[in-house]
C-alpha cells in the first residue's frame, strides 16, 4: 500500500479513536482499528480490480456502448434544384436581341417546395452543336455562398436565386438557344444539378439599303 494511503488510514483511525465511540466499539485498541480499516481498504481494492478486469473482458469480446440516437433529418434540406421560369435570354433595352442571360435557381425540398439554403453555384453554358456535333462551351460563372446569398429574391411571385449576367466581353451566342448546366453545392457537401436548353434572341441587324 502506498504511504499516502497508510497515512490516511492512520489519520482516520486517530479521528475514530478520539471520538466518543466507533462502529467497532470503544474497547478496540488503536492497532485493531487500523488493521480493520486496512482490511476494508484491501477489500475495496480487490473489488475495483475485479471491475476493471470485467471491463477489459467486455472490450475484448467486442462489446460496445449503445449507439447514440440518430440526428433527426432536416425536413427542409434541399434534395434537388430547378432552373426556374424566366431562365434564358433577357432583353433590357427594348431593341431586338437579348443583352443578358437570366438564371433562376430554385432549391427544392423533398416536398417540392422552394427553400432558401446557402451554397456555392457554378453555371456552365454551351452553344448547341450542329447535327451530330457536341455542344460548344460558351461561358462559365461561379458564385461563392456569400455572393449567391445576395441574389435571393422572395417576393413579387419569385422565390429563388436570380442572376442577370451580361454577355461575356459583349459576345452574344451564335445560336438562338443555350444549354445551361447548373451545379449547386450545399454547405453539407451535397451537389445538386440541373440542365435545360433555353431560348436566346439574337440581335437583328437592320437590312442594308440598296446602294447604301
Amino acid at each position: 500500500m502506498k504511504r499516502g494511503g497508510v497515512l490516511s488510514i492512520l489519520g482516520l483511525a486517530a479521528a475514530v479513536g478520539l471520538g466518543a465511540g466507533c462502529a467497532s466499539g470503544p474497547h478496540l485498541a488503536r492497532e485493531d482499528q487500523i488493521r480493520l480499516l486496512m482490511d476494508r481498504n484491501q477489500d475495496l481494492s480487490e473489488k475495483l480490480l475485479a471491475a476493471e478486469r470485467r471491463v477489459a473482458e467486455l472490450a475484448a469480446g467486442g462489446a460496445t456502448p449503445a449507439p447514440l440516437p440518430a440526428t433527426p433529418e432536416d425536413p427542409y434540406r434541399p434534395v434537388a434544384i430547378h432552373l426556374g421560369r424566366g431562365t434564358g435570354g433577357l432583353d433590357s433595352d427594348g431593341t431586338p436581341g437579348d443583352e443578358r442571360l437570366k438564371i433562376v435557381i430554385e432549391p427544392l425540398d423533398a416536398e417540392g417546395d422552394v427553400v432558401k439554403r446557402a451554397g456555392r453555384l457554378v453555371v456552365e453554358t454551351f452553344e448547341p452543336g450542329a447535327k451530330g456535333q457536341p455542344p460548344k462551351p460558351f461561358h462559365r460563372w461561379e458564385l461563392t455562398a456569400r455572393d449567391l446569398a445576395q441574389t435571393w429574391i422572395g417576393s413579387l411571385g419569385i422565390r429563388g436565386y436570380v442572376m442577370k449576367w451580361p454577355w461575356p466581353h459583349g459576345r452574344r451566342p451564335a445560336t438562338d438557344t443555350l444549354i445551361v448546366r447548373a451545379a449547386f453545392a450545399t454547405l453539407s457537401g451535397e451537389v445538386l444539378t440541373a440542365e435545360a436548353e433555353v431560348r436566346v434572341a439574337k440581335q437583328q441587324h437592320a437590312p442594308v439599303k440598296p446602294g447604301g
